[in-house]
Formats: structure tokens, sequence, C-alpha cells
């Protein structure tokens, strides 16, 4: 991998392919994973075009930019790199919190072909939701392991976590490789980050007319189907993916999230 510095830490990148009509996919993994979570769909987004994956901040091999790692800075450091790469308006897909990096960096850069959100949402989180951050940012302190040894299983509906102890156990592995201080400075991030519901309804001006791709998944148990229902049909949307699996897809649904994400990014041209 590859790497740039930002804010005096390193980010790493990886770019496979080779440019094609298509605009450049970038690919932006969630909380606790790191560019490795793309390794069963990235084979098949290859042979169609150039594919960039990031490990962000505090995950994979990148470091830590500070205590918070707000939305606004990990998608500040994706824009380096696409500077760097000297892509010209890329589309960006973007796994659970990678999802709402890429929504940060359409706020604030106007320069997509269309952003993708896989098994994520606009939402920001909820009260609720921000007590479960405060209370997983405490275990995470007492133990990181036996945090993120809990924490995965919980991604997968209960009567696939058999099924799937393989890629689950792989999972956890690569997830331990994460020091505290990068799940806490994600947790904060997360917990602070503003609701962008607004972009898909009224999108920048890149993005229009409907150059946003949704995939979600029916029995997903981070961001259950009817909160995506919420937002689905907003006007800025022009593809919809809705896999029987739930939040981790692009290992439960393989095929099938690989298929439709071919199928939108395919929908885009230089």
């Amino acid at each position: 991998m590859n790497s740039i510095q930002y804010q005096g830490a390193p980010v790493f990148y990886q770019a496979t392919g080779a440019p094609s009509s298509l605009p450049t996919l970038v690919l932006l993994h969630g909380f606790l994973e790191d560019s490795r979570m793309w390794n069963g769909l990235v084979k098949r987004f290859e042979k169609l075009g150039e594919v960039v994956r990031v490990d962000l901040p505090g995950h994979g091999q990148s470091g830590n930019l500070s205590e918070v790692h707000s939305m606004e800075d990990v998608a500040d450091a994706i824009r380096k790199v696409i500077d760097v790469l000297g892509l010209k308006k890329p589309v960006i897909l973007g796994h659970s919190m990678g999802g709402y990096v890429a929504l940060a960096y359409a706020e604030l850069y106007d320069n997509l072909s269309g952003l993708g959100l896989f098994f994520s949402t606009p939402h920001a989180d909820s009260p609720a939701r921000k007590i479960m951050r405060e209370k997983a940012e405490v275990l995470v302190l007492q133990n990181r392991k036996s945090f993120i040894r809990a924490a995965i299983p919980q991604l997968f509906s209960a009567e696939l976590r058999t099924h799937l102890s393989e890629k689950i156990a792989q999972q956890i592995e690569y997830s331990l490789e994460m020091g505290v201080e990068g799940v806490i400075a994600a947790i904060h991030g997360m917990k602070i980050r503003a609701d962008r519901t607004r972009l898909l309804f009224d999108p920048p001006k890149s993005l229009r007319p409907k150059k946003i791709g949704v995939f979600a998944g029916e029995s997903d148990t981070v961001i259950p189907i009817a909160d995506v229902q919420e937002w689905i049909d907003a006007p800025g949307i022009g593809y919809k993916f809705i896999s029987t699996r739930g939040h981790m897809g692009h290992l439960s649904d393989t095929e099938n999230c690989a298929t439709a994400v071919l199928e939108w990014w395919s929908t885009f041209q230089r």
C-alpha cells in the first residue's frame, strides 16, 4: 500500500485495476474495519475500472489524527488522497461509518460523479445511540479485545452467525489490530456527526440528477430497514438495492452486493 501524510499521520491507500471509461471508484470501510473488508468484492470491480481502497485514520495501517476523528476531518484526508492520485470526479462508496464520511465529503467538496451508501445512513446518532456510544467507549477503555470480540458478531443476524463463523472470526482478527486510541476516536467522531439527510433531498450540483446509490439490508441489525424506508425515496437517490441479509452484506451476500454495485457504478461515465 502507498500512503500520504495528513495532519502528521500516515493515511494508507491502494489503487488497483486500470483507468477506464468509468470514473475511479473510491471505497471507504466502516468502523472496526479496514480496506481488507472489500477483498471479496474488489476482484470483480477491478475488471471494470480503477478502484481505490483507503484505510481510514486509526484503522488498518493508517495513523491517528487526534482524540476525535470527525467525519469532516476524515473526509478531508480522503480529499488529499484523491488529489494526490489526480482523480477527476470519482465515485465514493462508503460502508456504514464510511458512508458518513462520504456524505461529509459530498457536503464539503463538489467534485464527485456519484455517492453510494453501503449499509449506511444519513441520519445523525439518536440520543439513545449516543448513550450506546458512551457505554462502548467505557468498554473499550476497560478491555479493547473483549469489546471487539463481542461487537463484531452483533453486526450479523443471529441466524447467520454459525454459518458465517469463519468470516466473522477473520473480521475479529483484523479488528483486533486496532489500538484503543483509534477505536475511541472513531466512536467520538460518529457520536458528534451531523445529520445529512438533506443531501439526499437537495444534493450538491455534482450529484444531480439522481447520482446517489443506496445499498441496504432487510436484516440489518445496525441500521434497521424501517429507518432506511424514511429516506430511501428521496429525489437525489437514483439506485436502490435491498439485500435479504444484514449490515455486513459484503460478507453475507457477497455476490448480490457485488452485482448491485457494478450495476450502479456502470451508470457513470468520465
